[in-house]
């Protein structure tokens, strides 16, 4: 695992596990593989894992399940050095080309409350899809983030967070 350097992303059988409330993954790992987003490095998720009281395994064993992978274009064909650019190690830069939106950034929540809640309606997703304008939307983010902070780790929460801010519109 030491030597598997870049950054990891889900595969369409992770995307197809999370989909999926009844898996084969306990509620941990499921929140580890929810962090793998394309742009968190092995070393950094392997530290997530540490903070869900996971060991480097955990990564490894999601990567032998085929549920995340190396991003494309980040490795060479062994899988063993970054093709060409020496920090890919790091997180990699937030996406200026990025489209920022506030549909994006309720869509992002929305998903993420759908796979907190279940299918079960909760207030706060039905303030969410109500929601038109960002004060809306960051209001019921915020409600989200209290309910959150009692289900899930804090390292969870804040990559929840920055993820969804970093699709909310400047200014």
């Amino acid at each position: 695992m030491e030597s598997l350097v870049g950054l990891l992303e889900k595969t369409e059988a992770g995307r197809a596990a999370l989909g999926q409330r009844a898996g084969t993954l306990c509620r941990r790992s499921r929140a580890l593989l929810i962090m793998v987003d394309g742009r968190t490095s092995v070393q950094d998720m392997v530290s997530r894992a540490g903070q869900l009281g996971l060991d480097a395994s955990a990564v490894t064993q999601l990567l032998e399940d085929g549920l995340i992978k190396v991003a494309a274009g980040h490795m060479d064909a062994t899988h063993r050095k970054p093709a060409g650019d020496a920090q890919l190690d790091s997180p990699a830069p937030a996406d200026a080309t990025r489209k920022r939106s506030l549909a994006a950034a309720r869509m992002y929540l929305m998903d993420v409350m759908a796979r907190t809640f279940g299918t079960a309606d909760h207030p706060i997703r039905a303030r969410l899809v109500e929601a038109t304008d960002r004060a809306a939307v960051e209001a019921a983010f915020e409600e989200f983030l209290v309910v959150l902070g009692d289900m899930a780790s804090p390292s969870l929460v804040a990559h929840i967070e920055g993820a969804f801010r970093e699709l909310l519109p400047l200014g």
